[in-house]
């Protein structure tokens, strides 16, 4: 595995089990390497996108490489992937749309330039040489972040989303998109085909409509749109800030925290609803540990993986015997249960027993001895686990408990 690839990955693990690199356990194994076609069958191959052949793993997460017309980008975790394909799948249909009658009629009406989707219109602000919206980037090395970092980290591609305008919110709802999405391409896509349409005074329906064949396209149970009230997008990012802010001061979040995560831009404002519209859901004692976690994001990437935990959470609490509250055990964010047993549950992918996995849990599973655990704590994740790391675990006291992969 490459340099970049450890350097990438690395944010990724401390986000998700925020865990210093500790001495490995005797035996270890490689990360898992898996074959795109047998993970994604017709998904491995789109008609604006190509996956890798083989699909990288740091232990906790996969790593897919993505080669589009728009360049090629690393994408962390199965989730990230299903999403970035949903937004190809748009991207391609506003490309069609650009093309109708419709609305090239109204370009040349308008005296606007021809609209353009490719590569060269694709800049990078912040000079990641063709990993614009997701590398995890060279930082939580060797230890947490904390909140008072995360303003000098912030990507410049996400300061000016009040810019957004109700005709992109619009369309991206139809789409099944998040209007302030990560990915340049699209929100370029958005912009622009937004801009036309206005000019032309032409529906949302009426573009789509004119499309040869129809769209194409449809919101899917695993969108962005579809997984949130699709209110919140008719909302400015003003708007939700303001609702994210109502909602984690009633958790009990401080209120410069709350400041911290709303101003961090790494996210989008629906993540940020998203985020706070789950811990609202779940109701647990020291929410703030939770936040001021996320408010340290400096990738968005990891953005996403704190989005996916806090849905993860508020979706399973009942199952996994109605989570009260966040606790800290050496260093990793952990929750209790009513019954008080402490729970550790993340959206994993493929949990494999390499260095950096045993020497973390090795780690916190001592600290939790130490405390004299009346229960067996609980390990609830997502996704597989090698028979190394679910034997090796279980030899640490761990209970397993398998959660669905699929989004809340």
């Amino acid at each position: 595995m490459s340099v970049v690839l450890h350097a990438r990955t690395g944010a990724l693990f401390v986000a998700f089990a925020a865990f210093l690199v500790l001495e490995p356990a005797s035996a270890t194994e490689a990360p898992v390497q898996r074959d795109a076609h047998a993970l994604l069958g017709a998904d491995a191959k789109g008609d604006n996108w190509t996956v890798a052949p083989i699909v990288a793993s740091d232990g906790f997460v996969r790593i897919y490489s993505l080669d589009t017309p728009y360049g090629t980008f690393q994408v962390s975790s199965q989730r990230r992937l299903d999403e970035r394909l949903h937004e190809l799948r748009a991207l391609q249909t506003l490309e069609k749309m650009s093309r109708t009658k419709v609305l090239v009629d109204a370009v040349a009406k308008a005296g606007l330039a021809p609209l353009r989707f490719g590569r060269d219109l694709v800049l990078d602000p912040v000079g990641t040489a063709g990993n614009l919206v997701n590398g995890v980037g060279n930082m939580f090395d060797s230890a947490v972040t904390t909140v008072s970092d995360t303003g000098s980290r912030r990507d410049p591609l996400f300061n000016n989303l009040v810019g957004i305008t109700k005709a992109e919110r619009d369309l991206a709802v139809t789409l099944g998109v998040d209007p302030y999405s990560d990915f340049l391409p699209l929100r370029n896509g958005l912009r622009s085909v937004a801009r036309v349409m206005a000019a032309g005074d032409i529906s949302v329906s009426a573009a789509l409509s004119a499309i040869p064949g129809g769209a194409g396209i449809a919101v899917s149970a695993s969108s962005t749109a579809s997984a949130l009230n699709s209110s919140v997008y008719s909302k400015t990012s003003d708007e939700i800030a303001a609702e994210v802010t109502k909602k984690l001061a009633a958790l009990g979040v401080e209120q410069a925290t709350i400041q911290m995560f709303v101003g961090n831009h790494v996210y989008t404002p629906a993540d940020q609803f998203a985020v706070a519209d789950a811990l609202e859901k779940l109701g647990a004692d020291n929410s703030e540990a939770f936040v001021s976690r996320s408010a340290a994001a400096a990738d968005a990437d990891v953005a996403k993986l704190y989005r996916y935990r806090a849905e993860l959470l508020a979706k399973e609490s009942s199952r996994l015997g109605s989570i009260k509250s966040f606790t800290v055990v050496s260093g990793a964010l952990l929750n209790r249960n009513a019954d008080g047993e402490l729970l550790a549950v993340f959206p994993f992918d493929d949990v494999t027993w390499t260095d950096r996995v045993s020497g973390s849990l090795t780690r916190v599973s001592a600290e939790i001895a130490k405390t004299g655990e009346a229960k067996s704590p609980v390990l609830a994740a997502t996704g597989t686990m090698s028979e190394m790391a679910e034997t090796e675990l279980k030899k640490l006291g761990w209970t397993l408990v398998p959660l669905n992969m699929s989004s809340p």
